[in-house]
């Protein structure tokens, strides 16, 4: 004997084998996507964690070689100090700072940096002529001097002249 609804017990079969396997494999991605993608987010928060380090350690040596440039910025300043050693001393430190940036960093760091550099061979330059104008000013003053004695020998003189002027009359 056959049943009359095998065809209706065949399709609901399928239909429950179709929603079985769809419900099961829709679970089975929701697992596996809740395992795989956290350790790829992982993976790439310790990548990024490694950048902020490297970033930070950079600035940190930067920053540290700023504040030796600027203490010989200052030295120039001081009495008796040989400014063509500290100027080249001076140079040379930044040229290892311009060297040392990174190049594979972002534009807008890369750019901060280079600023930075440049703003300071800017003020080893305005150093250079400010002592340059000293030296300048030094001489006027003794310029000055000269020109006081010279004008005062020049009236002594010309007393001096009139008087022999008034006495030949």
């Amino acid at each position: 004997m056959k049943p009359k609804n095998t065809k209706d017990r065949r399709n609901s079969f399928l239909k429950f084998l179709l929603l079985f396997l769809l419900t099961t494999g829709t679970i089975i991605t929701a697992i596996f996507f809740n395992f795989k993608v956290p350790a790829k987010e992982n993976a790439l928060l310790k990548e990024q964690s490694k950048m902020v380090k490297k970033e930070m350690d950079f600035q940190s040596k930067f920053s540290k070689e700023m504040f030796e440039v600027k203490s010989l910025f200052d030295s120039l300043e001081v009495a008796g100090s040989n400014r063509t050693f500290n100027n080249s001393l001076i140079s040379s430190k930044l040229v290892d700072m311009q060297k040392s940036i990174p190049t594979k960093d972002s534009t807008f760091r890369y750019d901060m940096y280079t600023r930075i550099v440049d703003l300071q061979v800017e003020l080893q330059n305005t150093k250079k002529n400010l002592h340059e104008l000293r030296d300048a000013e030094e001489k006027i003053k003794e310029y000055k001097e000269l020109l006081d004695k010279c004008l005062d020998e020049y009236k002594d003189l010309q007393r001096h002249n009139a008087l022999l002027n008034s006495r030949s009359n």
